[in-house]
């Protein structure tokens, strides 16, 4: 069943913002300080840059469902396809908790009343778990009310990156910039934060890839598609940079942390300037970017089982999409049971919330970048043959298609091995390195697992 186009242009570009533009990394960038500036400009060009061409070219390219999953399956086999559809879409679901663990955060910032209340895991655990349930539901209805969420989350986002960009801008002119950007040192740190802070950029930078995933959704097709990836690339270099330089201002290095860090040069910022009283509100908003951004990529993410249960490696019924609302039903409850269950195990050892929510992150930075080595593999693979005619192609004709793919597939393979590189805050570093490389471990072998039993089922 084809899925009914609901999405227009500018609801596009929204919903693209919500899947692509994360303001909570400004926080990790602010924590480094001014040297997080050259390194967001080399991912720009190293990564960001390369993903959009080759994403712009490999849907016009291949038309099949599941984007990454669809492009890889075509070029490198079913096997290469499956695995890698497989690890992208797990490798959400970490993300997803990670998403719900800075919502809450942001929700404590709103008062301090409502911050004690929100201290207790158990609070925290149940509220994360009827987000999930509500933001499923509203997922079953369909994309024509799915949509909303991601749109809202937006537009609140666009909101808050004015905000700081104001406050930033009047502070500096009024008491100067609390960074003193003349003197600071510029040169990326050769250590954990460094490795990390590098991993965190290229994935800030995704999510391009992720906005074909909707093609079938989309008015107006792949043209609108192009369209709508080139103004968001440009749009996240723009954010991404300003917003840093923005919280630097507000905030000195030492006062940014990677959790907390945005609420708090939100609320300091506000106050500074005499409007203190729109700090609850503020808080409000950055609540609702993070159920935009969860909204957003929960949508997209549900049509990777779908279109893997439309090749029958997935059982029957993934391939079922609701006859009016053309939501893949089994998809989006199986990634609710999943995405709870992670929200509830990542606490279960006792770890403080940072160090949960940093183990979350490089776990679905490893897992995320991985997916990133058969897109760029297949876009080279995709050069030994003739472009559809109509479809659009990368600049430089074939050798400039094989230098971009080159230049893409080297820089995420620096970020998945960053990415290995464990959090100051944890406690036991080896323990926690080991415990990503095995739950990684697990995500590759379960989908291989998953294959083998599909060819079983076959036979």
């Amino acid at each position: 069943m084809t899925a009914p186009r609901t999405i227009n242009f500018w609801e596009l570009v929204l919903y693209s913002t919500a899947l692509t533009f994360g303001i909570r990394w400004l926080a990790t960038a602010a924590a480094i300080g001014p040297a997080s500036l050259p390194i967001w400009i080399l991912a720009a060009v190293g990564f960001l840059a390369p993903l959009a061409i080759a994403t712009a070219e490999l849907a016009g390219r291949y038309e099949g469902e599941g984007a990454v999953y669809a492009w890889t399956r075509d070029t490198m086999g079913p096997f290469a396809g499956f695995v890698c559809g497989w690890i992208y879409w797990v490798c959400n679901l970490p993300f997803f908790s990670s998403v719900l663990f800075f919502f809450i955060e942001a929700l404590s910032h709103i008062s301090p009343d409502l911050q004690a209340a929100l201290e207790p895991a158990p609070v925290r655990l149940a509220i994360a778990t009827i987000v999930a349930i509500v933001i499923a539901g509203a997922n079953l209805i369909g994309m024509a009310a799915g949509k909303w969420l991601p749109v809202f989350g937006a537009i609140a986002s666009l909101t808050l990156l004015a905000t700081l960009l104001i406050v930033g801008w009047m502070l500096g002119l009024r008491d100067g910039p609390a960074t003193n950007f003349a003197t600071a040192d510029y040169t990326p740190p050769l250590d954990a934060n460094g490795a990390i802070l590098w991993a965190t950029m290229v994935f800030g930078f995704a999510g391009a890839e992720a906005v074909a995933l909707l093609r079938n959704d989309i008015a107006g097709g792949m043209k609108r598609l192009v369209r709508a990836i080139a103004m968001i690339g440009v749009f996240l270099v723009v954010a991404y940079v300003a917003g840093t330089i923005a919280m630097l201002t507000i905030v000195s290095p030492e006062q940014a942390t990677r959790l907390s860090g945005l609420p708090e040069a939100l609320q300091l910022g506000l106050g500074r300037v005499g409007a203190g009283g729109l700090a609850p509100f503020a808080m409000l908003l950055l609540a609702l970017v993070m159920l935009g951004s969860y909204a957003a990529w929960f949508g997209a993410a549900a049509r990777l089982p779908y279109a893997a249960g439309l090749d029958h490696v997935l059982p029957r019924v993934f391939a079922f999409r609701d006859p009016k609302t053309g939501a893949p039903v089994a998809s989006i409850i199986v990634q609710t049971i999943a995405v709870v269950a992670l929200v509830w195990l990542s606490q279960a050892d006792g770890e403080n919330a940072r160090e949960a929510y940093d183990f979350l992150i490089s776990m679905s930075t490893l897992s995320y970048t991985l997916p990133f080595l058969f897109l760029f593999a297949a876009y080279l693979i995709a050069q030994r043959m003739p472009a559809r005619v109509g479809a659009w192609v990368a600049p430089g004709g074939k050798r400039g298609a094989v230098a971009i793919g080159t230049v893409g597939f080297l820089v995420t393979l620096s970020a998945v091995l960053c990415s290995l590189v464990p959090s100051p805050d944890a406690q036991d570093q080896l323990g926690t390195t080991l415990k990503l490389l095995l739950a990684s471990a697990v995500l590759l072998l379960s989908g291989v697992v998953l294959y083998a039993l599909a060819l079983w089922r076959k036979r």
